[in-house]
């Protein structure tokens, strides 16, 4: 088993972290969690993690703040994954000068994750069996200079052209042009193939391409399918045109979404969850929103149900709950207070519904989500 530390300063993701990642089944075992930097190099510390998973946003001291520390105060060299609500390419490039090697964007897809521990599961084996063969000797200087080459090779790539590339072949994605995507990608790899640039700088850039990707649509059926399959990170399937495929196959579903929504129904589901985003902490009807949009209420209520999975009224709890949530966790306002907030004529009643969408009481999830 490899040791892994967490640091995420959200309390949902650190709950996730622990219950959503079947650590063991990849392979490790969790042996803690911090709320911010310096927690995290003080469990750094005591348990001398071979993994080290860390938000870049975070109070105290951030995550490129502990990374800058690891790599260049304490000489770590094992693994690092930043896992961030942010796809700002400015975090790429730090991510990359600090040799993190993988950067995920949130939320956080189980699959995904799988995947990449699984994947960092052979380099960790060699890492280990390299320190077996030192028998305890600290790190040689000639590794150490290696280690700082490393540093400078990853300071010589042309950002700039990655952030360019990337978003082209983005755009081609979202546009539906499967001639060009497939023209750009196969570019993008005959890169290496010339050794114009390392197989590690064409990884860099399919990982944000990635990571963009399953941020914008990892939830819309069709293209999480697409999105979870292995070969966006099997570089020795690419020269088979897998990636082309995948580029392709994900621009056609989303073509086929788009037209979805735009047709039908659709439009008139979209406007009413628009309208009750708007308005969920009012005494909201199906009624209300049926009259703004012009359309009968019964039919409403149907198309709603069969296009979002739950009623009209439950989904106005959901808003409502996951309001809450943030109320509780962020602020010091009464139950009571936050149930007539949210358009709930008792606090009783709020109680019973957020119960009912989250398993727990109001008090006790505000006494575990606040420090």
């Amino acid at each position: 088993m490899y040791k892994v530390i967490v640091a995420d300063d959200e309390p949902f993701m650190l709950e996730g972290w622990r219950t959503m990642i079947d650590w063991q089944a990849c392979g490790y075992e969790l042996c803690g969690t911090a709320t911010d930097g310096e927690e995290a190099l003080a469990l750094f510390n005591s348990v001398e993690p071979d993994l080290v998973v860390t938000d870049i946003q975070m109070p105290v001291m951030d995550g490129l703040g502990l990374i800058h520390t690891l790599r260049e105060d304490l000489a770590y060299t094992s693994k690092i994954v930043i896992v961030t609500g942010y796809s700002d390419f400015n975090y790429a490039k730090q991510a990359i000068r600090y040799q993190v090697d993988q950067y995920v964007l949130k939320p956080l897809v189980p699959e995904e994750i799988h995947q990449i521990l699984m994947e960092m599961i052979e380099p960790l084996d060699k890492r280990r069996n390299e320190q077996k063969q030192q028998n305890g000797v600290m790190v040689t200087d000639e590794a150490y200079d290696n280690h700082l080459n490393e540093y400078r090779i990853s300071e010589e790539y042309n950002l700039e052209q990655m952030m360019n590339i990337s978003k082209e072949i983005l755009a081609l994605i979202e546009a539906e042009n499967t001639y060009s995507i497939d023209i750009a990608v196969s570019a993008l790899l005959e890169k290496s193939e010339k050794a114009e640039v390392s197989l590690e700088w064409i990884h860099h850039v399919i990982r944000y391409i990635h990571g963009e990707l399953l941020r914008k649509y990892g939830k819309r059926e069709g293209c999480r399918e697409i999105l979870c399959e292995k070969e966006w990170h099997a570089a020795a399937s690419w020269s088979s045109g897998t990636l082309q495929d995948l580029c392709a196959r994900l621009s056609k579903q989303l073509s086929q979404s788009e037209l979805k929504q735009k047709t039908g129904t659709g439009v008139l589901v979209s406007e009413a969850v628009n309208e009750l985003k708007q308005h969920y902490r009012s005494k909201i009807k199906l009624q209300d929103v049926a009259n703004r949009i012009h359309v009968n209420s019964a039919y409403l209520g149907q198309q709603f149900k069969r296009e979002m999975g739950v009623s009209f009224s439950d989904y106005v709890h959901q808003l409502r709950v996951e309001e809450a949530r943030k109320l509780l966790r962020r602020t010091n306002m009464k139950i009571t207070d936050i149930a007539f907030r949210l358009g709930y004529h008792d606090a009783e009643y709020f109680t019973q519904k957020f119960r009912a969408h989250t398993g727990e009481l109001p008090s006790v999830y505000k006494n575990k989500n606040q420090g």
